[in-house]
């Protein structure tokens, strides 16, 4: 008797640490329109303005013929930003991913390094959560990625498909 409470008490804690790391949909999630999206600047040379750049790096270029593609990590302190330029539409970019590691950047939506994960995450209550863990919310294509500690958000990333 002893070894199925055991076994039962087993099975309890595996499922709330395997609560811990895990992954929800999120209708509307999208990195660059919604309630959780990036809020940025309109064009490529006011992005590279929106702080002082500590560097950059060309990650890939891809010919499509009539135009390229060119895939830049932009680095500011507590920022790197992934973004796609297209040589046929130079003042436009879209982002590919945004890793946050700093307070000061506020263009997260709800999301804010440092503070707590919101109450409510579309239909999702995060109170139930682990809280150290790693969670997605995910869309239709974009993801965002949050490192939890103690209930404070310790990273964010977004993981963003450009059109």
């Amino acid at each position: 008797m002893r070894w199925v409470a055991a076994a039962v008490l087993a099975l309890f804690a595996l499922s709330a640490y395997a609560r811990g790391n895990t992954s929800h949909f999120v209708d509307k999630l999208s990195c660059d329109s919604g309630p959780y999206s990036l809020k940025l600047p309109k064009t490529y040379a006011e992005l590279r303005k929106l702080g002082p750049l500590k560097g950059q790096k060309v990650v890939r270029e891809q010919d499509f013929g009539p135009y390229k593609a060119r895939y830049v990590d932009l680095i500011f302190n507590g920022l790197r930003l992934g973004v796609v330029t297209y040589s046929n539409d130079e003042g436009n970019y879209q982002v590919t991913s945004a890793d946050i590691r700093s307070s000061s950047w506020r263009i997260t939506g709800p999301f804010r390094y440092g503070q707590a994960l919101p109450a409510r995450v579309g239909d999702v209550e995060t109170k139930a959560l682990s809280a150290s863990a790693t969670v997605e919310f995910s869309g239709d294509e974009d993801t965002v990625r949050i490192k939890l500690k103690g209930r404070r958000i310790s990273a964010l990333t977004y993981l963003c498909v450009p059109d």
